[in-house]
């Protein structure tokens, strides 16, 4: 099958992380794929997380330009053709050409909204299909009847060294490490380890240039404008925790991204429970009421072999039900 697709790409964004699972799994199954994604100036993220493969094309900016090199994407013909993240197309110059593709090509919107956009735009046309990835999208179906459910991909289980991953990160090797993203809008949560781990453990904080961070114990703190996708795996693979904490919406943003990338490393994952950002998760994601909560959860999982084992087994039976092979299948299957 020849697939088209407008998405983020090779960048940090949430919309990235999902396109590029799926994406990825379509050309491992054989189908012919094209990604058309933002220009270098005008992107969707904060930063470059690889450099692109050959069947990307770099043709179009963000709403704020409103550039799209319309020519570059109608050339092609493709049976399916997949619009990632509308909203951070430039629609004006799209929606002239939306008609045509549609003409020629199945087509799929997948919606990244946690409410009803009140754009008029934004619902003008048909799709073949609408896809949502979080239940609570399902306000979308009183718009497109013909709105699909296909679960957030979740990346596939790699496990790496421990030891290489530190000496290559140059991080302590006879201590447990506490990492605390501060990317992503995630920020720091614990001011001070427990009394139990203090000599045991210690707080790695990584967070983007620039972006300082206050903490009431001894650190390792590491600036990093954008993490690679082998850089993003190392920290976890050294780590033997990641505490991600956001707790307020973030726009229109639905699920955790990151947890869905960071989950297959199987180093535990540990999240504010009010969140809304990881409702998705059971067993698989770790969740704290308040500090106290996160450090008798903490010094559990650190002391506890049973409960590292448990957290496990959930997360890999969560990265096969949710593989990116699954719900790459799935969009074909529609």
């Amino acid at each position: 099958m020849k697939i088209g697709m407008m998405s983020a790409w090779n960048t940090d964004s949430g919309t990235a992380i999902h396109a590029e699972a799926i994406g990825r799994a379509w050309r491992a199954a054989g189908h012919e794929l094209t990604v058309f994604s933002h220009v270098r100036g005008d992107f969707h993220g904060t930063g470059f997380t690889a450099e692109d493969e050959d069947y990307v094309v770099r043709c179009f900016g963000t709403q704020k330009t409103g550039l799209l090199d319309e020519k570059k994407i109608l050339s092609p013909q493709f049976d399916l053709f997949v619009i990632q993240d509308l909203r951070m197309l430039p629609q004006e110059k799209l929606r002239r050409i939306l008609p045509e593709i549609r003409a020629r090509s199945k087509t799929v919107n997948v919606l990244y909204e946690n409410r009803m956009p009140e754009e008029k735009w934004f619902f003008e046309g048909e799709w073949s299909r609408a896809v949502y990835f979080d239940r609570r999208q399902e306000f979308f179906r009183k718009v497109w009847r013909n709105a699909e459910y296909i679960p957030f991909p979740c990346y596939p289980v790699r496990e790496g060294k421990k030891d290489e991953a530190r000496k290559r990160l140059s991080l302590p090797e006879n201590k447990k490490i506490i990492y605390l993203f501060c990317q992503r809008g995630y920020a720091p949560f614990i001011a001070a380890l427990p009394e139990k781990l203090r000599k045991k453990c210690v707080l790695l904080i990584v967070a983007q240039k620039g972006k300082s961070v206050k903490c009431g114990f001894e650190v390792i703190y590491r600036e990093e404008e954008v993490l690679a996708q082998k850089r993003f795996d190392d920290y976890l693979f050294a780590s033997d925790v990641v505490i991600l904490h956001k707790t307020a919406r973030c726009e229109l943003a639905v699920v955790s991204s990151t947890a869905f990338q960071a989950l297959g490393t199987l180093c535990p994952i540990m999240a504010p429970a009010e969140s809304g950002f990881f409702v998705p998760f059971g067993d698989e994601v770790i969740k704290y009421s308040d500090k106290h909560d996160l450090e008798k959860k903490l010094t559990e999982l650190v002391e506890n072999p049973d409960c590292l084992a448990k957290n496990r087994a959930a997360v890999k039976s969560l990265a096969e039900k949710y593989s990116p092979e699954r719900t790459a299948s799935m969009f074909l299957n529609l």
